[in-house]
């Protein structure tokens, strides 16, 4: 079942990525941000699964971050805001063809939270994507920072095993980028906006207009909500380096299987 959180499109949505960059209104300090990251109502919308606790490892399947994250160890990967998420992106090598979906544990928690994805299951190599949506009171409660917060990220198997997980950095903002916080945290120029780019225009037409396809979908929540004009991703430079491939690939697997699926 869909998360309610992924449902947060339209005008709240273009008005709280409006405020990405502006001080965000002060909460109570002294929380865990992992905890924070991992709380109710936040994980993967679509298929989600119950989570996996200590789940056991399959040496035979590997994953690599499929994201350029900066080379500053002090910096993070992706970005999360409230009342949106971040991109969960792997490329996977499973000689067994054994992968059914993709998972996420944050810093602290022994559960790991997945998803199905049928676009992987059967092969022996490809890509696990996903994003990972974040309700709109996140933040409160933890310091009114940007928080560094290390996730692992699995792929997970027909037995539900997983792979040896890849280390992946999210920056949850809880502040304005003047804070220092997030001037050490964010890559530069991490808060300037740009337009949505082409390609995801287009997947938007030919996906989820009016009588389109992927109307009423899954994966039309996860366009409005990320990739449309006013999607989350596109508050951050960091956020178009990421949302580009997203929608190309979509749109590729469009023109070969006129279906609408990320």
């Amino acid at each position: 079942m869909l998360r309610s959180t992924g449902l947060r499109v339209g005008v709240a949505l273009a008005f709280s990525m409006a405020c990405a960059c502006v001080l965000l209104e002060p909460y109570p300090g002294g929380g865990d941000p992992g905890d924070a990251l991992a709380k109710g109502q936040a994980g993967p919308p679509g298929m989600a699964q119950d989570p996996l606790v200590d789940p056991p490892e399959d040496p035979s399947v590997m994953v690599l971050n499929a994201i350029n994250c900066p080379a500053d160890p002090d910096k993070g990967c992706v970005l999360a805001l409230p009342g949106t998420g971040f991109p969960v992106h792997l490329t996977f090598n499973a000689p067994a063809a054994n992968v059914i979906g993709g998972g996420i544990s944050v810093e602290g928690s022994n559960e790991v939270q997945w998803t199905l994805l049928g676009d992987v299951s059967g092969q022996t190599a490809g890509d696990i994507q996903f994003s990972y949506l974040l309700p709109d009171d996140v933040c409160d409660g933890i310091p009114n920072l940007c928080h560094v917060i290390e996730t692992k990220q699995f792929a997970v198997t027909s037995d539900l095993k997983v792979s040896k997980p890849v280390v992946v950095k999210v920056v949850l903002q809880c502040a304005s980028c003047d804070s220092a916080s997030c001037q050490q945290a964010l890559p530069a120029n991490a808060c300037q906006e740009c337009v949505q780019p082409d390609t995801c225009k287009m997947l938007g037409d030919v996906c989820f207009a009016p009588g389109k396809p992927g109307e009423n979908t899954d994966a039309e929540t996860i366009y409005d909500a990320f990739l449309d004009e006013d999607g989350a991703l596109w508050s951050s430079e960091m956020g178009c380096a990421q949302g580009e491939p997203i929608c190309q690939k979509a749109l590729d697997n469009f023109n070969m299987t006129m279906q609408c699926t990320f």
